[in-house]
Order: structure tokens, then C-alpha cells, then sequence
């Protein structure tokens, strides 16, 4: 039995009759199918059309008389109605509802791809009485899927270009969705939560960016960097920011976290610190070695006076001399020990010379001593009879300070001992002398495939975060420049030894030349010493009256060029310090050159880094050489320059 759908036009809606309408509402069901947007149309249960919307009749271009009593399908798809009214009988057995497409004739004769989306009426009986078909054009769907595609495919492409983390988190703070860098700092990371994910802690943290974010409702970069240990085992550094993500009623519903990697920059900004700490060491050092310098520089230079008289002078003690050459020995060392603090301090190097090292070695081990752990026993076996070797200090220390810091580690979390030996070798076939520096210990020794490469540039066998492999390879790289070599020796749990072989020099030492007073250069002429320490003044008008000048000095600089200005020509050569109130003497040089463009003049300075050589040449310096220094080295300069400048 077919039960009936009142199926009126909107005008005769006043004749409707109780029975038949959609749930007995008293509502047509022209009325009902009115208020859907999409075309859609009625049938019963035997497929006959009963109402359609006005969508519909716009979209086949009819209206009810061209379908009353009739199949839609017949009219819509003649081709297939068969199968389209078998699905309807089917979908009534079955109730529910189903959707599928199919190809209709539109208006214009023209076939078109859409959607039927079907659906059983009910009575309140439970019993069937008729189909609500919707239809909706495929091309609509299309631009939906389209639109939909081509947002998954933006956010995708977002998600796989963008090299930080990009995720999204919900109002519990759990992750809904992230790109495939957040896999490095958790491998299930969907559904945890942000503080598991960042800062591996199970309570939330109040600083961290999301709560922040959510929070407030307004976009929050953490100030505090999270330190994250990613999967590799290297520390990494990430600066979050969380922006909320707001539904239309602006309620917080989300909150984007963009996470950027900053491991290098904060690496950057450590390392311009330490620069910037070094700078101001440096400057501390500086004016610590000025006045160091200006005091060393009587000391030495009377204890020369002393000597050169005594020399000089019949049935002289040769105790005293020793005694002055001992003098002289200890300033030398104490002005090493200030161009030290000065090279540690600074990127400049000091020249190579002849000299011993069993000090140096002597310097790093008190050293080693307070930077290694209590578990390494150090032992020294140094001979101080070795012969010298033509060497930078500095460059000493790093080789040094690299082999023991190596071996520091080879035995690292367990008990060991560090020697280090310092010997000479004898003669070679060559007839060359060598001294043998050599660190061992009784580390976890060097595999045999990694000993063929361990002075490789970057090769290294440790930790990322601990070794940068330069190491062994700058050590190899210093020896080998100073003419020297270096070999390894060791076996897997038996220890390592480095063994450094350097030639030994023949020429005379510094401190030699220092000490030595024999062949100085005498000469005759008006110098005019101008330092604002007036002892240096003193000893150096001394050293200089006794090798024949005569010899004016000044403590200001000011007074010292009214004294030129006054007389250009009374004097033959201007000595000057560089550091003074008043006027520098690079200043100083550049007025008396006004004066007088061919006087020559010297500068000696206790810091070299307040000028470089292209300011003295152009303030028209014609030498200069660094306090303190020594009567020979002076009386040789002062000759040197009055001889050019003649």
C-alpha cells in the first residue's frame, strides 16, 4: 500500500490535510523541501516524483506538472533509470540513507556529473513512505576538494620546507599535528605534551612558550632557550614561539609553535663573550705590561751600568758579576713572563728564538696540575741540561697542552698516570741534535686503524660535542713547521706516547744576548729621551752616556718638543715612549717631523698593541723595539739610525 505526500504548490499550502504530512507536523512537504539550499525532490515508495524545491526545478528547467506522476528517472537519467530506482527499492528494504553519483540531462540538454544523496522517510510508525533525494553537482564538489587539496598541499609544503619545528598543540597543550623535525627530539611525539616533548619533564612549565601563549592569547617567544638532547646525543638549542589559533566566537582552540634552532647562534654568542672577555684581558694586560716593563727596564738597565763598569775597571769581583749576570737572568724571565700574558691575552704570536725549554714545560705542568682530574697521577722526568731550540714559547704550550689534554681523556673516569719527559737524543747520522719532548699515559690506548690517521685534520674519535679533531692535527702542523717530527707509540689497553722531536739550535739565546756587554756599539751625538716614568729616563741617559752620547732627558713630552722647537738642530736623534699624558709618542713624532722632517726618531714601548707599524711609518718613526731593553740591542739601534739618518 503507497501512502500519499501531500505535495501542494506554496500558494494552495492552506489545503493541505493532516494525514500524509513529514512527521505529522501540519507542515507541507512543499514547505519542508523549501528550506533546503540544494536542489532536491519527493518520491514515494512505488518511485513516483511528489515535490521538488525550487533549486531543483531551476536546475532541469521544468516545474511540477512536467514530472507529476511520473519517475524522475526517466526524465533525469532515461539510461539508467533501471538501476537508479533498484537502488531506491534496495535503500527502502534497508533504510538509511546512501549516496552516489550518476550523470543527468540538465536544462540545456546538456549531461552533468552529480551527487544523489538519498534518504528514507519515516512515519512515526517506523514504516517507509517515500525518498528525499538531494542532489548536488559534482563540479561544487570538486572546487571543494580542489580548495581542500591544494590547503593540505600549502601546509604540507610548509610543514616538509620549513627547517624548524612546525606543530600545532590543543588547549591541553598535546601535539595535534608537527612536521618530521620534531621526530628528533621525540619518536611518538602526537598526543604528548609540549613539556614532554621539549623539556622531557611531565609537569607543565610556566615559561615555556605554549602555556604562555594560551595563556595570554597573544603571540609569546620564550626568552628562556630550551637545551634539547636530540636522538643523535647532540645538545641542541631551540627558540620557541607560540601564536594561539582563535575560532570565530575568539576562543583559543589552538596554538602554532614555530621552534627555531639556535644551537649555532647561541654557540656565536658565547664565543663573541669570550672574545670580547679576552679583549678586555688583553687591555688589563696591556697596562699591567707598560708599567711592568718601565720597572724592569732600570732594573736591567743599571745592573748593565754596573757590569759594563765593573768590566771596565781592574781587579773587578768576579762574584759580582755573576751576581749582575744572575740579575739580568731574572728580569729576562720576568719580561718572558709578561710577553706571555700578553700572547695568551691576544691573537699576536711572538718571534721563534733560541732557547731552552725545560721552563716552558716546567709553566704548563703547574698548569696540567689544577685543570686535571685528581684520579691522573702526573710525574715530570725532565733533563734541564738539554740544548736550546729555536721555538715560539706559545707554541710550546699548545703542543703541550693538546698531548695532555688527549691523554686526560684516553683515561678518563678511571685511574691513571700522565709523564711527561723531556731528554736530548744525541747526534743524529746527519750529525743534527735533537731534544725529545715526550707525553705518555696509561690510557685505553689507539686501535692500529685509527692510529694511521690520527693527525688527519676533523678526524676524531670522540663525542661531537667533545672534539673537533683539530687537536692532534695543529700539534702535527707546529712541529713540523719548527723542522721537528712527531710519532706514536701505543697498544689497545696499554697506553699511549707521543713523542716530539725537535733539532736543537746552535745560535745564541736572547738571554745571551741580553747578558752579554762585549761589542757595543759606541757612537757620539746629542739624544734627546723623552718617557714620563723619570727613572727610565735616568737609567736609560746612564746606558746611553756611557757608550759616548750626550744625552738630554725629559719626563713630558710637551716640554720635550718646546726643547726641539726652540733649537731644531741641537739635537741628532729623538728616543721616545709611546704610552705618555699629554702626547703619544706617535703624536710626538708627527710634531717634531713639522719641525724638523729629517730628525730621526726611536720609539721603545712596553705595549706594541697601542700602534702597529703603518702608524709609525707614517708619524715618520724610523725604528722602534720593545721595553725593556737591553744595552746591546740599544747601542746598536742608536748607531743603526744616527748612521741612516747621516
Amino acid at each position: 500500500m503507497t501512502r500519499d505526500i501531500e505535495s501542494i504548490e506554496p500558494e494552495d499550502e492552506g489545503k493541505q490535510k493532516e494525514t500524509g504530512d513529514f512527521f505529522n507536523l501540519g507542515i507541507s512537504a512543499q514547505g519542508i523541501i523549501e528550506t533546503i539550499e540544494v536542489p532536491c525532490f519527493l518520491t514515494d515508495t512505488d518511485g513516483i516524483f511528489q515535490a521538488g524545491n525550487r533549486a531543483y526545478y531551476n536546475l532541469t528547467a521544468s516545474d511540477r506538472n512536467h514530472y507529476s506522476g511520473r519517475d524522475p528517472y526517466e526524465i533525469l537519467a532515461p539510461d539508467q533509470a533501471k538501476r537508479l530506482r533498484s537502488i531506491d527499492i534496495s535503500l527502502l528494504e534497508h533504510g538509511e540513507s546512501i549516496s552516489h553519483e550518476v550523470e543527468i540531462v540538465g536544462h540545456s540538454g546538456n549531461s552533468k556529473s552529480v551527487v544523489l544523496k538519498k534518504s528514507v522517510l519515516i512515519d512515526d510508525d517506523g514504516e517507509s513512505y517515500g525518498i528525499l533525494v538531494a542532489i548536488m553537482e559534482i563540479s561544487e564538489l570538486a572546487a571543494v576538494k580542489t580548495a581542500l587539496h591544494a590547503s593540505e598541499s600549502e601546509k604540507q609544503a610548509i610543514l616538509d620546507g620549513f627547517t624548524g619545528i612546525l606543530c600545532l598543540f590543543d588547549v591541553d597543550e598535546r601535539l595535534i599535528w608537527a612536521n618530521d623535525k620534531i621526530l628528533e627530539l621525540h619518536d611518538d611525539p602526537v598526543g604528548k605534551t609540549c613539556h614532554q616533548i621539549f623539556c622531557r619533564k611531565e609537569k607543565s612549565c610556566n615559561s615555556c612558550a605554549v602555556p604562555l601563549s594560551l595563556e595570554s592569547g597573544t603571540v609569546k617567544t620564550t626568552i628562556k632557550q630550551f637545551e634539547m638532547i636530540t636522538f643523535s646525543g647532540e645538545e641542541r638549542v631551540y627558540e620557541l614561539t607560540g601564536t594561539p589559533v582563535k575560532n570565530i566566537k575568539g576562543d583559543i582552540i589552538s596554538v602554532v609553535v614555530i621552534g627555531r634552532d639556535v644551537t649555532e647562534h647561541n654557540r656565536l654568542e658565547h664565543q663573541l663573550r669570550h672574545t670580547q672577555k679576552m679583549e678586555a684581558i688583553g687591555t688589563l694586560a696591556g697596562g699591567i705590561a707598560h708599567d711592568f716593563n718601565n720597572i724592569l727596564t732600570p732594573i736591567m738597565g743599571y745592573s748593565e751600568i754596573i757590569k759594563l763598569k765593573l768590566s771596565q775597571s781592574e781587579g773587578h769581583d768576579e762574584v759580582i758579576l755573576e751576581y749582575l749576570d744572575g740579575i739580568l737572568k731574572a728580569a729576562k724571565r720576568a719580561k718572558s713572563l709578561v710577553e706571555q700574558i700578553l700572547t695568551f691575552s691576544r691573537s699576536s704570536e711572538q718571534k721563534e728564538s733560541p732557547q731552552y725549554i725545560h721552563p716552558i714545560v716546567k709553566e704548563v705542568m703547574k698548569l696540567m696540575r689544577v685543570t686535571l682530574p685528581s684520579t691522573i697521577t702526573i710525574s715530570e722526568q725532565v733533563n734541564q741540561n738539554c740544548g736550546r731550540v729555536s721555538v715560539d714559547p706559545t707554541k710550546v704550550h699548545q703542543i703541550l697542552i693538546n698531548l695532555c689534554t688527549n691523554s686526560s681523556h684516553a683515561m678518563e673516569g678511571k685511574h691513571g698516570d700522565l709523564t711527561v719527559s723531556l731528554a736530548s737524543t744525541g747526534k743524529d747520522s746527519d750529525g743534527i741534535e735533537w731534544l725529545k719532548l715526550s707525553v705518555a699515559d696509561t690510557g685505553c690506548g689507539i686501535e692500529p686503524e685509527v692510529q694511521q690517521r690520527i693527525f688527519e685534520p676533523y678526524f676524531t674519535t670522540k663525542e661531537k660535542t667533545r672534539g673537533t679533531g683539530m687537536g692532534l692535527a695543529m700539534v702535527h702542523g707546529i712541529v713540523s713547521r719548527m723542522g721537528g717530527r712527531i710519532d706514536l707509540q701505543s697498544e689497545v689497553g696499554e697506553g699511549a706516547t707521543f713523542n716530539v722531536f725537535l733539532p736543537v739550535s746552535n745560535a745564541p739565546s736572547r738571554l745571551d744576548q741580553i747578558i752579554d756587554t762585549s761589542d757595543l756599539c759606541r757612537g757620539s751625538g746629542r739624544i734627546l729621551i723623552v718617557d714620563d716614568e723619570a727613572q727610565v729616563v735616568k737609567v736609560t741617559c746612564e746606558l746611553l752616556s756611557s757608550l759616548g752620547y750626550d744625552v738630554t732627558g725629559r719626563t713630558s713630552p710637551r716640554d720635550a718638543l718646546a726643547l726641539v722647537a726652540a733649537e731644531p738642530d741641537n739635537y741628532d736623534l729623538v728616543l721616545t715612549d709611546q704610552t705618555m699624558p699629554g702626547l703619544t709618542g706617535i703624536e710626538l713624532a708627527r710634531e717634531l717631523k713639522k719641525i724638523r722632517c729629517n730628525l730621526p726618531v726611536v720609539m721603545f714601548t712596553g705595549y706594541s698593541d697601542n700602534f702597529t707599524p703603518q702608524d709609525a711609518k707614517e708619524a715618520g718613526i724610523d725604528e722602534y723595539c720593545m721595553k725593556p731593553v737591553s744595552l746591546r740591542k740599544l747601542s746598536s739601534l742608536i748607531y743603526d739610525t744616527l748612521i741612516t739618518g747621516s
